[in-house]
């Protein structure tokens, strides 16, 4: 049985992104891994950092966990749910997971309030992004349409798809049990492609000012339930100076985006 990874912290983006991904494990006879990654607590003094008591800090979230499973198990019982508490940095944690074939979807919350933050300080489905071998899904908080039957994925016409990563597509399509629409955005600063493109499926060409804006507004007049990016392990300089078309479409995205390494 496959595994869906969904990421709590027990705010209400958090309640939102487990009831979309409970959506997708019905669709896809998946089982549910919650995770919670622990951080902990500390107090400031005039003399430095005091760390408080983990271990009990650690049950304390460990008995969250284990009711919130106890809860949905009640209430979903044809999906098992599993869960999982550690202090391992989530983006090591999910990279090895996903590296031993654990968990075959990474499905993760963005809080709307803080949308300008993150944009700023990066979260973590944005760091995770072309660095793990598995899907993530990351879900905007206001989304509550928890269904996937149409995806709009992101082409680009002057790059090729190799065959691991076509099938890597297709994959997890079927997987979520949806249809897919192949799009370029033609923008002001391109040259004009036509119809014209070296892939062996069906290409719709749009026109948009930017990558953002044309995507985004094709997915509203399409009605998409999510767009897939195919994102790049770009540098540390890349990271730390450029915004991707990634980071920004995810950050701003009124849908869910779904992101898969090349």
């Amino acid at each position: 049985m496959k595994t869906i990874l969904v990421g709590v912290d027990f705010s209400k983006s958090s309640d939102n992104t487990i009831n979309y991904a409970i959506e997708l494990a019905k669709q896809s006879s998946s089982k549910i891994l919650l995770f919670h990654t622990l951080t902990a607590p500390v107090v400031h003094t005039t003399s430095g950092l005091v760390f408080m008591d983990g271990d009990n800090f650690a049950k304390d979230t460990g008995k969250k966990m284990e009711a919130l499973q106890i809860e949905l198990s009640k209430k979903h019982k044809n999906i098992s749910f599993e869960i999982e508490v550690t202090y391992d940095n989530i983006k090591e944690r999910v990279k090895k997971l996903s590296k031993k074939n654990k968990i075959s979807l990474a499905v993760l919350g963005l809080e709307t309030k803080n949308k300008i933050s993150k944009f700023i300080y990066g979260t973590t489905s944005v760091d995770l992004t072309g660095k793990i071998d598995c899907p993530i899904i990351t879900v905007p908080e206001k989304f509550k349409h928890h269904q996937i039957k149409k995806i709009i994925v992101t082409i680009d016409n002057k790059e090729t798809i190799s065959a691991g990563l076509s099938k890597r597509i297709h994959t997890v399509i079927d997987f979520l049990g949806a249809k897919a629409e192949y799009v370029h955005i033609q923008t002001d600063d391109e040259l004009l492609l036509g119809n014209k493109n070296k892939h062996p499926f069906t290409v719709t060409n749009i026109k948009g000012h930017h990558f953002q804006d044309g995507i985004s507004a094709y997915a509203k007049k399409t009605k998409a339930d999510a767009i897939l990016l195919i994102s790049h392990n770009y540098s540390a300089f890349h990271n730390l100076f450029i915004d991707s078309n990634s980071k920004k479409i995810i950050l701003s995205s009124n849908i869910p985006v779904l992101s898969i390494h090349k």
